[in-house]
This record gives structure tokens, sequence and C-alpha cells, in this order.
């Protein structure tokens, strides 16, 4: 039997072998063609996709990236905080975005609702580079969810052609005897309430429902005087004021001087003497972020001395970042409209998270808007 079953066995044998052989022939340019496939393939960018004010990124900061991260930026604008909100929140948006650079006072507000992810500090070793007192800012204890990305102030800007003694008071706005000519009010609720609230002596941050409300009635006056020309966003409004169709408006202090440095002898800018906000924007990553490691790639990157000092020069507004304060030319740095000090510092506020009192907020911002 065994002698018999012999000769088969050995032609099996062979026959195996060269259908292994014939296989490896026919198999190996298949994986060869697989591994340059994904060669290729690795070789192509990604994408990562930012949701982001406007201008507010220069293009040498995205050049510089995409050359050393081998990505692709794509951004996505937004004008105000409720319509970021509503773009986050809009069902599977939340997996469309990789980075958004949001008002620090959302923030608290989206962690809650589970709409951006605790950040790996360990992938983000530039961290070092934030100035101490927003390393662990109110609004995010220990940046878990958000690092800075810019800060400023609300001010008011305005042709001084036609309002040659301008008087530095919110009252140009708030008071109706007090208007002396055209105005725009920013379309963004927690910096306009802010306003109305330091007009009147109270707290920016107050959660004292009589003192919101009274916000929200001040907003509701000066939106119905015929010389307000309604609500626009920052840099909207700063170019309604540099164009010629409005007098003066509420506006960011970057977008601003950056105007007001090209026309000095026709506009100018000014912080009112009750006082103002300060507002910090910060980059958050979206908890179904689609690349997350290159999210954090992109935030250590703006965390570095040169892409911090590169975006303020851009914006004129203040770095959060230590290491780039020192790379600003020294008319930026000393410039008390940018970094404000002394008794003008001691005036601002910064924005807090408001917790449950954000309810009311929105629903005295919902109201003045509608009416």
């Amino acid at each position: 039997m065994k002698t018999q079953r012999r000769p088969l066995m050995v032609l099996a044998i062979l026959l195996g072998v060269l259908s292994v052989a014939a296989c490896g022939k026919d198999k190996a340019p298949s994986e060869a063609r697989a591994e340059s496939g994904t060669k290729a393939a690795a070789a192509q960018p990604s994408e990562l996709s930012v949701l982001i004010f406007p201008n507010y990124l220069d293009d040498k900061s995205i050049k510089d990236f995409e050359t050393q991260n081998n990505a692709r930026l794509r951004l996505t604008i937004y004008d105000s905080t409720e319509e970021m909100e509503s773009k986050l929140a809009y069902a599977g948006a939340d997996a469309q975005y990789d980075v958004v650079v949001m008002a620090a006072h959302a923030s608290g507000r989206l962690a809650r609702r589970g709409l951006i992810r605790p950040l790996d500090h360990a992938q983000l070793p530039n961290l070092k580079n934030l100035e101490s007192r927003f390393s662990g800012p109110n609004f995010d204890e220990g940046n878990k969810y958000s690092i800075p990305y810019q800060w400023g102030t609300v001010a008011i800007i305005y042709n001084k052609k036609k309002i040659p003694n301008m008087d530095p008071t919110w009252g140009v706005l708030f008071d109706a005897q007090k208007t002396p000519g055209t105005f725009v009010l920013i379309d963004e609720m927690r910096d306009m309430v802010g306003a109305a609230l330091k007009y009147k002596g109270f707290s920016s941050n107050t959660s004292k429902p009589e003192e919101i409300r009274e916000a929200g009635r001040i907003l509701k006056e000066a939106k119905s005087n015929p010389k307000c020309l309604g609500f626009k966003g920052g840099i909207g409004a700063t170019q309604d004021v540099k164009g010629g169709s409005v007098d003066m408006a509420v506006v960011w202090n970057g977008d601003a001087q950056k105007v007001v440095w090209e026309d000095k002898d026709r506009l100018a800018l000014v912080i009112p003497k009750e006082g103002s906000v300060i507002w910090v924007d910060v980059m958050t990553v979206p908890t179904k972020s689609p690349h997350p490691e290159l999210a954090h790639k992109f935030i250590n990157y703006m965390l570095t001395p040169d892409g911090g000092a590169q975006l303020s020069m851009m914006t004129k507004y203040a770095t959060p970042n230590s290491a780039a304060q020192a790379k600003l030319p020294a008319e930026d740095r000393t410039n008390q409209l940018i970094y404000p000090t002394g008794d003008l510092a001691t005036r601002l506020e910064a924005h807090r998270d408001l917790g449950e009192s954000a309810k009311l907020y929105d629903e005295v911002w919902a109201a003045v808007k509608s009416n």
C-alpha cells in the first residue's frame, strides 16, 4: 500500500511546490504594487480642517505648518460664537473639524456638552511657552480642553473728522442725548452685553438677574436709536467706519488698530473710561476630530515662539505666548491698546465661564436681537 502511494505523494509534493512557486510569481507584483500604493498614499498630505474667525491665521503660518507636517489646512469661517456653536452642534458636524478656535467662555459649555475633547499635553511640549496667567485660566483649569490662541479687548473706533471731540464713554452709544453720530454695535453677545454692564458699573460676569436684564434694556434702547445702523462682526464694523458709511462702531481692538494705523489723521480707537472686557480665544479639538494627532501638532506649532509672534504681528492682538512676545516689534509690545498696563488694565475685566447664568444672558441677547 505504501509503495503504491509513494509516487502519488511525490507527485503531490512536486505539484504543491510548483503551485506555491507559481503563486509567488503572481503575488510578488501585486504585493509590490500594494507597497508602492501604500507609500504613495503616505506621501499624500493630510487635510486639517480648522473652524475659525475670519482673517485670524496668517499665510506664512499656514505655509510653514503645511510644509513641516506634509498637511493642507482647510479653513471654515464663522462670524460669531452663536454661529460657531450652531455649526459644531449640528448633527455629525463635530466630526468635520479637527481644530476649532473659539471664544474661551464658550469652551466650558461645549466641553460639558461633550463636543470638545480633553487635550493630550504629552503632544504639546510647547505648552511651556504660555504666559503663566494663561496656563491655568479660570475658564478651563489646567488647560484641560483649550489652549489660548490670542487675547484682546473691545473698543470703539470712530471717525475723527466727523466726531472731533469724542467723549471716551460707552454713553456715546447708550445715551441717546450724547450720541454724536451713526454707529454699529458688535454682533457678539458676551462682548456687547459686557460693554453695557461695564457702562452701568456692573461686573461683565455678573450673575445677578436684575443687572443682566438692565444691560438688555440698555442695548434695546441703543438699537432703537435712529442713529444705530444695526449689528455687525468686528471686521465688518471696522470696514464700515473705514469706508465712511458709519461714524463709529464697537469693535475688537486688533482689527481696528490695523485700520487706524493706515489712516491716523481720520480714524481713532478708544477704550471707554468706564472700562471694557478682556476676551481670550482658544484652540480646541472636537471630540470626533478625524485627525486628532495632526490637530495637536497644529496647536503645538502655534505655541512656538515664531508661530505665536507671526500670528500676533498679523492680527495686532496680544499673544498669550511669552516666548513669542520677545520676538514682537517694540511698537507692538509697548502699545497700550494691545498690552494694557497701569490704570487701563485695572478697568478691564476678563470673561469667565457663566455657568447656569449663561441661559439668562442668552435670553436677554435673543430679546435684543429680535426686537
